[in-house]
């Protein structure tokens, strides 16, 4: 009788183990994103965020580590980080919200190229710029220093500050003026793209001529660079 009721015990467990089992390993297989579909977002992201440029432009995307597993998504937000520009070398950030949330950081470089001017020949401290001291050339905007002349008028009658070679870019900042940003003063901090312009007020930690690099402090403070404008503006790039 024990021998029975040992076989009968036994069978009971096989049989509730059969039945029970699969149930706690009934969870379905979650689907993950293609990081092609990621590479994709990125890159149409960058692409509208430089329809304003009216320049040729090359976009290239580093590769994703293909061990990242991330869920599918419903929906993918793409942005740049605050003051970012579609401009050189930049992150673009990809969000998803649903039904896992998740975020990636994207490596991106968005070359610009176009017309800009270079000297044609040395031109000497306190020189006055003529049309024949400098050449128009072609080449990629994004790896020139901010403030590169692409406008004959923006040189032409301005003082050099300095003695510089031929074939050196012409730059805003090599001109003598008046500081179009004084240190202390109440300016705008302004950033723009496709769809958007953002004004923040800032106070000026420097003076900067027009096309420098002037620096400010947000309400927030926040410390923020860029290049300054006439009217106190300084425009994040």
């Amino acid at each position: 009788m024990k021998n029975i009721s040992h076989m009968r015990l036994v069978l009971t467990c096989i049989f509730l183990g059969m039945t029970v089992l699969p149930v706690a390993h009934a969870q379905l297989p979650v689907t993950t994103i293609k990081l092609s579909q990621i590479t994709q977002e990125a890159e149409k992201f960058l692409q509208q965020q430089t329809l304003n440029l009216n320049h040729q432009i090359e976009i290239s995307i580093k590769p994703i580590d293909s061990r990242l597993r991330l869920q599918a998504c419903e929906q993918l937000t793409s942005f740049l980080p605050p003051g970012a520009k579609a401009w050189g070398k930049v992150t673009v950030g990809i969000r998803c919200n649903s039904p896992k949330p998740w975020t990636i950081y994207v490596a991106a470089q968005v070359r610009v190229f176009g017309d800009y001017f270079v000297t044609k020949n040395a031109i000497s401290s306190g020189q006055i710029i003529t049309e024949q001291d400098i050449v128009k050339v072609h080449g990629e905007l994004s790896s020139q220093a901010p403030g590169v002349v692409m406008q004959t008028q923006a040189a032409v009658g301005k003082t050099m500050l300095a003695s510089v070679p031929a074939g050196v870019s012409v730059r805003l900042d090599m001109f003598k003026s008046l500081p179009v940003i004084q240190q202390g003063q109440n300016i705008k901090v302004i950033s723009q793209g496709v769809g958007f312009r953002v004004s923040n007020d800032a106070i000026a930690v420097n003076s900067a001529n027009e096309g420098q690099i002037a620096r400010a402090k947000t309400t927030a403070g926040l410390l923020i660079s860029g290049i300054a404008r006439t009217g106190g503006i300084i425009e994040v790039q």
